[in-house]
């Protein structure tokens, strides 16, 4: 597992300046919700930041999984790592760990920056901490199923098939259906999308639970397939 942990911090290191053009892109959005040269935040700028960011950090989980692998490969690096006694399940466990890492430090600092805007715009901020959590899990499930798609496509490619993957349900409207709790990440967007922080909302446990074995299935899928890949053959 040490291994596992120091290839997860490698990962965050090299991703660094995204992670931290993240953090600003929240700080300016926040400001810009915000609008300082009012005494109050208009709620309905308010609420759209907050569902709006939850969403995206789920979409930049994805784009930082999927490009993993295809960067290692391109650098080579996959095989001097794959070389140490390191499994390729392993391997591929270290950017979710990496990505989990990024998006809970993101769901924080996007947190107190709801916080403050609720405050502006006088709306109530007891249920922001739940979609907090539904962003985090939100994008647990978005990098495990973008890097089982990036382990025989190419990154955007995967990116646009997790998207696919998670919002066509709604297109047939399976948020009616029960079994659509079974189905990845698009319970959570469901709830992201219906958060109303003026309103009563409640946090779905079950959709938000069931993150961590849907995380589980693609990751072990993501190994299975990654087993069979010829990673000496160069990428473009």
């Amino acid at each position: 597992m040490r291994k596992v942990l120091l290839l997860a911090a490698n990962f965050l290191r090299e991703h660094r300046w995204p992670v931290i053009l993240l953090f600003g892109w929240i700080i300016l959005l926040a400001l810009a919700s915000a609008d300082l040269g009012r005494p109050r935040a208009a709620p309905d700028d308010v609420a759209f930041y907050i569902v709006q960011q939850a969403i995206f950090i789920c979409i930049f989980s994805a784009f930082l999984a999927a490009d993993a692998v295809n960067n290692d490969r391109k650098s080579k690096r996959i095989l001097l790592v794959l070389s140490k006694a390191v499994t390729r399940g392993e391997y591929l466990l270290a950017p979710v760990l990496g990505t989990l890492a990024a998006a809970i430090a993101y769901a924080v600092f996007y947190w107190l920056c709801s916080l403050w805007l609720a405050d502006r715009a006088a709306l109530p901020t007891a249920s922001l901490w739940a979609i907090v959590l539904l962003a985090i899990g939100g994008s647990l499930v978005a990098a495990t199923v973008a890097l089982f798609f990036s382990t025989f496509l190419n990154p955007y490619v995967a990116v646009a098939a997790t998207v696919l993957l998670v919002t066509a349900p709604g297109a047939l409207h399976a948020q009616r259906h029960p079994w659509s709790a079974w189905l990845p990440g698009f319970p959570i967007l469901v709830q992201i999308v219906n958060f109303k922080p003026a309103l009563e909302w409640t946090l779905s446990w079950k959709a938000l639970l069931l993150t961590v074995p849907q995380a589980v299935f693609f990751w072990a899928m993501a190994a299975a397939v990654f087993r069979h890949r010829d990673i000496t053959v160069p990428v473009e």
